[in-house]
């Protein structure tokens, strides 16, 4: 332009045509400058700062990078969950290369690809205010520039639907570059109102899922579970419900391992400071799992000093003054529990005991009274135990362990009558849960038979049998048919070790069994081949041959049934001398 301007000065020196020549030159100018503003609006250079590069590692170490953008000036910030699938961490590199932390998930949704989390800024961040009007039909939606596009793309909204109802879902007329999936897509001033999504159809357009969908999604206790938040390593928000961050605390607790849940811990207290869970449940975390978190003896005890202050800590938000010296007592006593050889400063059952007593003389409630009963049993005091499990057991928070733990201490203590403990075990039975009463219903089973109670017996073993749903393993038939037999059901007991046989045919007891029942119901063919099945298959076993030689005596067999009495004599079995004297001699 200045060469040609030059020339035309030179050619033509009348001042009328100069001033027409300057006019054009600067209305040129002009127009220049008014398309680039048009083409580059203002907000342009504040998206490119929004917009940032997301990259995530899973533990196995791949990486995956992409586009996200902030939306709040906090950090806040929403891109594509598939970015995020499988990732222990994130880093978000800015438009000024910074590299901040991504710290929280804050909502996500997999079968739409979106998610919303929160980055560690400084102070403040430059955001895309998100649209409070929405576009309409027809409305023109902006792609911001990328550093390979580098030209802002504009195109008609050409089709709007809902999603879960509430929320709009785009279609608009431009094509959509890879490098730009999960960007945003802006409105006339600016403000963000969907992130773009690829065209799965290979039309050539841009799909966008609106922002306040993703601004909706909040991770819930619950959520914790599902594959959609279980899949990402990385920490997801509390909810603003402390008794539902609780859950979620509880449930990361199985999650992660132990330097993870202390940050986890961390983060919790520093979110809720006010409350004492979070100080208790940290305290517990250092003096259960000191030993994963420190490897130095010196620095195992200093996790006793820190739960100790985290005690201190939780005092100053617990109201009730019992539950300080509950927390304290219970802490002391299952760490020196489960490391007996721990001698540190306050850290014994002493400690425990006292603090305990002290929590009683504040208030005598019955979870007091279960842990003063568990540090008695420890030190094996079973009388102590049982009178404060009994308390327990005389009072609303009765339960299926208290009632467990009375009859283990009763059979202890000498001279205890074996029909107290069974009545204390059937307690423990009807007050537990379907997983537990199993337990403690089997444990009783074998009280019920020492006191020849066999009726009992058959139908407690019934009773388990539902609460399993008949998924019962070949010795739980082969039980129950003891107990029939010894109850005179010989036909029950057939049937149930006949049960046992069909899924264990190579168990010689069964076999063995199985001809005592066929003894007593006088079939002796059947008793003999039963017993012969027996030595088949253990050609050691004692006892067969014993009851080969009794179902041989029953069939006038004697001489043969002398031969198998000796044979079981030399095997050394306890009984058969008795029946020798008998017919051998």
């Amino acid at each position: 332009m200045s060469g040609f301007f030059i020339i035309f000065v030179r050619c033509i020196s009348k001042p009328l045509i100069m001033k027409k020549v300057l006019i054009l030159i600067l209305t040129v100018c002009q127009a220049i400058t008014i398309a680039a503003q048009k083409k580059n609006p203002k907000w342009v250079d504040k998206a490119d700062k929004a917009i940032f590069t997301i990259e995530t590692t899973t533990k196995e170490g791949t990486t995956k990078s992409g586009p996200g953008f902030f939306i709040q000036e906090n950090g806040e910030a929403v891109s594509s969950y598939d970015l995020f699938r499988k990732a222990e961490k994130a880093i978000v590199i800015t438009s000024g290369g910074e590299r901040l932390q991504v710290t929280q998930i804050l909502g996500a949704d997999d079968m739409y690809s979106v998610i919303r989390f929160k980055v560690s800024v400084p102070k403040k961040t430059i955001f895309l205010p998100v649209a409070k009007v929405l576009p309409a039909m027809n409305s023109v939606a902006y792609l911001p520039p990328s550093k390979e596009e580098k030209n802002l793309t504009q195109g008609a909204i050409s089709e709007i639907t809902k999603i879960n109802g509430a929320y709009d879902y785009y279609k608009i007329d431009m094509p959509l570059p890879k490098s730009q999936e999960g960007y945003p897509l802006l409105n006339e001033a600016g403000e963000v109102f969907a992130l773009t999504q690829v065209d799965a159809s290979g039309k050539g357009k841009t799909f966008g899922i609106s922002v306040a969908y993703i601004q909706s999604l909040h991770a819930t206790a619950t959520d914790m579970l599902k594959r959609t938040y279980s899949e990402i390593g990385i920490r997801k928000a509390w909810a603003s419900n402390i008794e539902e961050a609780q859950i979620s605390l509880l449930l990361y607790s199985s999650q992660q391992d132990a330097k993870t849940y202390l940050e986890t811990l961390s983060d919790f207290i520093a979110t809720f400071p006010n409350s004492p869970d979070g100080y208790n449940s940290r305290a517990s975390h250092y003096a259960f799992h000191r030993k994963e978190l420190a490897s130095a003896e010196n620095e195992q005890l200093q996790m006793l000093d820190m739960a100790w202050n985290d005690l201190e800590s939780a005092a100053k938000y617990t109201k009730n003054k019992g539950d300080i010296y509950y927390n304290k007592a219970k802490l002391i006593f299952g760490t020196v529990a489960s490391d007996s050889m721990l001698q540190y400063k306050d850290w014994n059952m002493e400690t425990a005991k006292a603090n305990i007593q002290k929590a009683i003389a504040e208030e005598d409630l019955p979870v007091y009274r279960q842990l003063e009963g568990d540090i008695a049993f420890y030190e094996k005091d079973f009388e102590k135990a049982y009178n404060s499990y009994s308390t327990v057991n005389n009072s609303p928070a009765a339960s299926g362990s208290s009632y467990y733990l009375a009859a283990k201490s009763k059979q202890q203590i000498g001279g205890s009558n074996i029909m107290e403990i069974i009545s204390l075990m059937d307690s423990a039975t009807a007050k537990s849960p379907v997983n537990e009463a199993a337990v403690y219903l089997l444990e009783n089973v074998d009280l019920k038979m020492q006191a020849g109670l066999y009726d009992q017996v058959v139908k407690d073993y019934d009773m388990y049998y539902l609460m399993a749903g008949g998924n019962v393993s070949d010795e739980f038939y082969y039980y129950r048919e003891q107990a029939k037999f010894r109850s005179g059901n010989f036909e029950g007991a057939l049937e149930d070790i006949n049960k046992a046989i069909s899924i264990n045919g190579t168990n010689a007891i069964f076999y063995a069994e199985k001809a005592s029942v066929y003894l007593r119901l006088k079939d002796l063919p059947k008793a003999q081949e039963c017993a012969e099945k027996a030595i088949e298959i253990a050609p050691d076993f004692a006892s067969a041959y014993r009851i080969l030689g009794v179902s041989l005596v029953r069939q006038d067999k004697k001489t043969e049934a002398c031969t198998h009495f000796n044979k079981a004599k030399e095997l050394g079995d306890p009984v058969v001398e008795k029946l020798i004297k008998e017919n051998c001699n």
